[in-house]
Formats: C-alpha cells, sequence, structure tokens
C-alpha cells in the first residue's frame, strides 16, 4: 500500500526552485468536493522526507498541520522552508497552496532516528482501557473466526481507499463510548472475492503511517451513536449480523457498503482543524505487510468542539506513532451543497 499512495502522490520538484514540488491528487481521496486530510498530509510528509533526504536530519520526528481551507480535486504545491538547523535537529516549515490559495500550513522537527541522542529504558505504560486480547492473524487470514474480533471492510462512492483496508473490530462492540479500536491490514485486489490478495504494491512506511494518523472512524458519530454511514457502533453491528446470518459467512470478511447518498443524509459532518503527528521510528516497508492496531479515543465532544487522540501499535503492540486532533463538528450540508466553494 506504500508503494500505491506514492503512486497517488506522484510528487514531482518544480524546475529552478530548490524548495518546491507539486503534489498530485487521487480519486481514493475524495469525499464530495473535497479531499481526505490524511492523504493530502501524507504528501506533504513526503516532501519533507524528500526535502531532506541527504541531510544530517532525514526523518520526520513531529508534524504540526493547521488545516486553514479544504483542499479540492486539484494538484497542490508544497513549499518548504528551513526555519532552523541544529546539531540534533532541523525545524521546517511547509505550505500547502492550490490556485495560489494556502490550505495547509505545517511546522515539522526533523532528526536521524538511527542517530541516538541519549538513554534508552522500557516503560510500563499500557492502553487503558485494555483493548481485547490479541487476534490469531494467521488463523484469521485463512478464513477462521477469532473468539474476540469480527472481519470486516468498507466498500463504497466516498472515499474508496476504505475498501483497500481489512478490519478487525472487537467482537463485543466499542463497550467504551468515545474509545475505538480496531486493527487493519492493507489488501490489494478491490473485489469481492479476493479480500486476502496480497498486497503487491509494497508494505507500510512513515508516509503511510501519517496518513493512517487521520484515517480514523467518525468519532462524534460514534460519541452520538447517529447510526451514520462511519458510526463504528453501525459499522460494527453490520459485520456482526453478516456473519450471524450464514454459518459460511464465519471468518470471512464482511462487506459493508456506504453510499453518497446516505452521507448527504448526515446532520453532521467532522472536519480536522489541527493534526499532530509524532512518529516513533523509521518504519521499513521491505519488512512487509502486516496489521497494525490504531485506538482513537475522543475525551469530549462541547459545542462542536472535538478532541482526538490516536495510538497507532505493531502486531507486537510496539509503538509506531501518537496523534492528537483538533476538529470541528458542523453541519454535513456544507459538505455537499452544489455551487458552494469549499469552506470551513
Amino acid at each position: 500500500m506504500a508503494k500505491t499512495l506514492h503512486k497517488q502522490i506522484n510528487l514531482q520538484k518544480v524546475q529552478g526552485p530548490d524548495n518546491t514540488y507539486i503534489c498530485d491528487w487521487h480519486t481514493d481521496w475524495a469525499f464530495g468536493i473535497t479531499l481526505h486530510g490524511g492523504c493530502t498530509a501524507a504528501g506533504i510528509y513526503s516532501a519533507l522526507t524528500t526535502h531532506l533526504a541527504h541531510t544530517p536530519h532525514p526523518d520526520i520526528l513531529k508534524l504540526h498541520l493547521e488545516f486553514l481551507r479544504p483542499c479540492t480535486r486539484e494538484a497542490s504545491t508544497i513549499t518548504i522552508t528551513t526555519l532552523r538547523t541544529g546539531a540534533t535537529s532541523t525545524t521546517l516549515q511547509a505550505t500547502l497552496t492550490q490556485s495560489s490559495n494556502l490550505k495547509i500550513l505545517a511546522i515539522a522537527t526533523a532528526i536521524n532516528f538511527n542517530t541516538p541522542l541519549g538513554p534508552s529504558s522500557p516503560s510500563e505504560w499500557t492502553l487503558l482501557p485494555p483493548p481485547n486480547p490479541l487476534p490469531n492473524f494467521k488463523a484469521v487470514e485463512s478464513n477462521q473466526k477469532d473468539p474476540n474480533w469480527v472481519i470486516g471492510r468498507i466498500k463504497g462512492e466516498f472515499l474508496p481507499f476504505t475498501d483497500r483496508m481489512l478490519i478487525l473490530a472487537p467482537r463485543q462492540g466499542h463497550t467504551t463510548n468515545g474509545v475505538h479500536d480496531g486493527w487493519y491490514k492493507f489488501l490489494y485486489a478491490n473485489n469481492d472475492d479476493k479480500e486476502y490478495s496480497p498486497d503487491h504494491e509494497g508494505g507500510v512506511d512513515n508516509t503511510l503511517l501519517t496518513f493512517l494518523a487521520d484515517a480514523l472512524p467518525s468519532m462524534s458519530d460514534m460519541l452520538m451513536r447517529t447510526g451514520g454511514a462511519y458510526d463504528p457502533h453501525g459499522i460494527h453491528s453490520k459485520m456482526v449480523a453478516w456473519e450471524s446470518a450464514d454459518i459460511r459467512n464465519e471468518g470471512r470478511p464482511a462487506v459493508v457498503r456506504n453510499l453518497l447518498k446516505d452521507a448527504m443524509k448526515a446532520e453532521a459532518f467532522s472536519n480536522t482543524v489541527t493534526l499532530d503527528v509524532e512518529l516513533k521510528k523509521r518504519v521499513d516497508p521491505n519488512r512487509g505487510n502486516g496489521w497494525f492496531l490504531i485506538r482513537t479515543t475522543a475525551k469530549m465532544l462541547e459545542k462542536g468542539r472535538m478532541d482526538v487522540d490516536v495510538v497507532i501499535a505493531d502486531e507486537n503492540m510496539e509503538l509506531l506513532v501518537v496523534a492528537q486532533q483538533t476538529v470541528l463538528v458542523l453541519e454535513a450540508g456544507r459538505k455537499f451543497s452544489k455551487g458552494r466553494k469549499a469552506a470551513l
């Protein structure tokens, strides 16, 4: 999936200035007239790491993004400015513009993950409340029913990238409202017959992890239990119902379909205002395409304001990413209104 994402980003250096890049867009990222924030964040991350490739600090440790205006279906220009270069880190600013309009402002701190800067020590930190016991991943991939997780994927008319993501959801449902756990693995084939086709387009790298930091369920729908297209409670119910409908379905992924007409019925829509992504290590895409646990937590939804915390870990529960979002939950009608410019 990493190679697929890089192909879709299609990063090109502008001739002349040594700090300007063009990032493409893809229909996989589209939700109505706007583009998914995680995909544009991944484009900025890709431009930053390309810019830093031959410097002493080639890795992004922390990326802060301000989404000033929604990105639309057109190529983006990313301009990078070095603010400070020190012995241990480099600080950069990146701006993303479309048609000369500033859409995203980003600040990044870069280091070298392969260069020790100080001591290391184990921690007793853990996720609370604890997630379900680890799935038997080999059994799941052999279409065997897992006692603690139910399997499925989301296929539909908007944000088509979800069709590439196999999902394991807690079998008992999301029992703590505001806390969402899911195991994810990327697929290659976009069809209903080959759910476990190997991902020939590469494994996972930090660009893809940056995207995953915003590839989240709708936590506002979860808190309000709206039953909307991305309400985790509703998705879970459909997955369990499909599995229970026929004994032959046990262990096989349920396909939950979303339709644009259903999304247009939503009463509210979430817009990410800020996104902070902290990457813990350099992930080698050559290590393969494994499973990733994403714990998403919304601590509050108050008068349209919501804060969201994200933790991403691998199959060994090794911490890879922590992220935070500030989200505005707005009337959904403005997302789909015809003849209007995209605006917060």
